[in-house]
Order: structure tokens, then C-alpha cells, then sequence
């Protein structure tokens, strides 16, 4: 795909939520239209999301993934899945006694968590907060309002979600993640303590500042990508990468082309290697795809 560097990419991989997503939560006919060409040239496309298979399913069907070869990497990396046949990877989940050993010390900062058991997600609301369920809509309004955007999709999640008293009695099987949401400064304590008490057991990845998703130490969006380079033959300098937050750091920063979305986290910025010149209601994934791949969409 054009000359000098262009021409190396052979993979396109995206984040959803605040990425490859407006904030409606859809992708536009213009990005859309714009992978498709790119997939008809023979670029692999993945989608790689903190989100579980089936809130990913749709897009990858819109993307036409199986026709096309593609990919999709769910909850932080823990699932690879190869579309064309359907098979899947793995890396490692939390067994239930680690869970909850981690809800344990969530307990003991009054922090809220959240987690998907088989296949419904459960709450556990910190008494403090009060108002159950209405508490935490309340909480993940107020954080949407502050700025921090993936908040909405938590919301909608939580139209499915159980609210318990305690977690102990529900984490009877392995879990892919857990979910962490309070204070900035409890967040920090948190990892703090997980980290001291079980050192390089775990990955950190910020929501935003009031939430982080708690994986085993090999999930990662950057391993999964990894497996699937290894899997097509692939190299990651062959690779342009988009992602907005923490889940998606370690593969920006390793990827050919990392691009850290114009609308990303303040603490994505931060590190970013390369940043969109649109948002993700702009079109921001499509537009840099053009920049760095070439083309001839009539819009570019």
C-alpha cells in the first residue's frame, strides 16, 4: 500500500470503545467502506476490545471478518479468535480463589466490583454508595459527564447485570477479568497492594482514573496480536495499531505504526507514539488508515 513504510502494513488492528466506535457505539459507513476496500487488497483486519466475544460478534460481522480472514481479540487479549474457521486461544484466566482474593482486598477499600461469571455479570455495590444498581448508573453518568466516555458502555451493560451482596458465593469458576471501579486515590491503593502482595502475577488496565480491569499477567492486547503475526507469518513492524487507553498501551508502543486516538486517555497521550489527527467520532481510525496506507476513497 504505497511506497516507503506504507507498503509494510499488512495488519490493521483497532480497538472499539473510544477507537474505532463513535459514541453511539457504531461504526460509520465511511470507516466501514474504508476497511472493506483495505481487506479486499488482501490487509488482515483485527478487532481487538476489552469487551467479550458476543458484544464484539456484530462488528466483526459488519467488518465481514470471516469472508476476509480476520480476527478478533476479546476481554484485554485473554480470547483470540480466528474468524474464517472459528477456532480459539487462550491465554490464562483467574482461577476463583485468586478472584476472590482480589475482591477481598477490594472489599477492604469499599470499592465496587464487577464481573462477568459464565455468562452474566454480576455487582457488587459498595454499601456507602447506597441505591444498589441506581447508585451505580448514578456513579457511571457522573463519570461520563467528567470526561471519561467508556462509562456509557458500562451503563448499558448493567441493564443485564446481577447485583449481590457478596462475590464470594458466585466466583465458583474462572474468571477472564474483574473490574474495579471508587476513588482515584483508591484505585492506586488497590494496584499498590496487589502488586506488593502478589508481585508480577497481574495486569493493570485502566478504564479510566475511577476503574481498572484486573487480567492475568499474559493477557494482553499485545500477545494476542502477537499469536495472531505468528499465525499468519505476519511481523509486528507490519502491523498499525489504534487504541484510546491502558488496555491498548503495550500494543501501541510495539506495533509498526501505533496510533493513540486524539480523543484517548490523559495517561494514553502521555506515552503515545503517534497521535490521530481526528477523533473517534471523525472518523479518526479510517482517516489515519488513508494517511499511512494509501488509497483512493473519494473521501480522504
Amino acid at each position: 500500500y504505497g511506497g516507503s513504510m506504507e507498503h509494510k502494513i499488512k495488519m490493521i488492528v483497532s480497538d472499539l470503545d473510544g477507537t474505532l466506535l463513535n459514541d453511539a457505539k457504531k461504526i460509520s459507513a465511511f470507516t466501514e467502506k474504508t476497511l472493506l476496500e483495505y481487506q479486499q487488497q488482501g490487509c488482515i483486519v483485527v478487532l481487538a476490545s476489552g469487551r467479550f466475544q458476543r458484544e464484539v460478534d456484530r462488528y466483526a460481522k459488519q467488518l465481514k471478518l470471516k469472508e476476509y480472514n480476520g480476527w478478533m481479540v476479546c476481554a484485554n487479549g485473554y480470547e483470540v479468535t480466528r474468524m474464517a474457521d472459528g477456532s480459539c486461544h487462550t491465554f490464562d484466566s483467574l482461577n476463583p480463589q485468586e478472584s476472590q482474593k482480589l475482591c477481598s482486598i477490594a472489599d477492604e477499600l469499599k470499592l465496587i466490583q464487577y464481573i462477568r461469571i459464565a455468562d452474566q455479570y454480576h455487582l457488587k455495590i459498595n454499601r456507602l454508595l447506597g441505591g444498589g444498581l441506581k447508585g451505580a448508573v448514578g456513579l457511571l453518568k457522573l463519570m461520563h459527564r467528567l470526561g471519561y466516555q467508556k462509562g456509557t458502555y458500562t451503563v448499558h451493560l448493567l441493564e443485564e447485570t446481577r447485583n449481590v451482596q457478596s462475590m464470594r458465593e458466585y466466583l465458583n469458576e474462572d474468571v477472564y477479568k474483574i473490574c474495579f471501579i471508587g476513588t482515584v486515590k483508591r484505585i492506586k491503593k488497590l494496584i499498590e497492594l496487589v502488586e506488593r502482595v502478589y508481585p508480577d502475577q497481574y495486569a493493570f488496565y485502566y478504564v479510566n482514573p475511577m476503574a481498572v480491569e484486573i487480567c492475568k499477567k499474559s493477557v494482553s492486547k499485545r500477545n494476542a496480536v502477537e499469536y495472531i503475526c505468528r499465525q499468519t507469518g505476519i511481523q509486528l513492524d507490519e502491523v498499525i495499531a489504534f487504541g484510546d487507553s491502558g488496555n491498548d498501551e503495550p500494543l501501541l508502543l510495539s506495533a509498526g505504526i501505533g496510533v493513540t486516538m486524539k480523543n484517548g486517555t490523559k495517561k494514553a497521550l502521555a506515552v503515545a507514539r503517534t497521535l490521530s489527527a481526528k477523533t473517534n467520532n471523525e472518523d479518526g481510525v479510517a482517516y489515519e488508515c488513508l494517511h499511512y496506507l494509501g488509497g483512493n476513497n473519494e473521501n480522504s
